[in-house]
């Protein structure tokens, strides 16, 4: 990760104008929480804000779905016919019912 700033939450309260000098020089910057990484601030500008907004959103949609993926294969679910997963999802939407019914959930 060489050229990367790092920064912590307690530098980015009390030091933003070289914090956002540091997002203006180098483009980006992990945000971290006791030397962990938490978060990443990236420059954008008015041209191009909703585009870089939806491009994060299809890489979090990406590796949201891998998480599924990787789940599926693990739990052995990854090998289902869909037969076996429509009554599971039958299942759990009569469960759902139940308690709904039962006024253990709103909706």
């Amino acid at each position: 990760m060489s050229g990367m700033s790092f920064v912590s939450f307690r530098e980015l309260r009390t030091s933003t104008a070289k914090i956002n000098d540091m997002l203006t020089d180098n483009g980006k910057i992990v945000v971290t929480s006791n030397g962990k990484p938490k978060a990443v601030m990236i420059q954008v500008n008015e041209n191009d804000f909703e585009e870089t907004l939806a491009v994060l959103n299809q890489i979090k949609l990406t590796k949201t779905i891998n998480n599924m993926r990787a789940s599926a294969e693990r739990s052995g679910a990854a090998e289902m016919t869909l037969e076996e997963i429509n009554a599971e999802i039958a299942l759990s939407r009569n469960e759902r019912q139940k308690r709904k019914v039962a006024g253990v959930i709103n909706a």
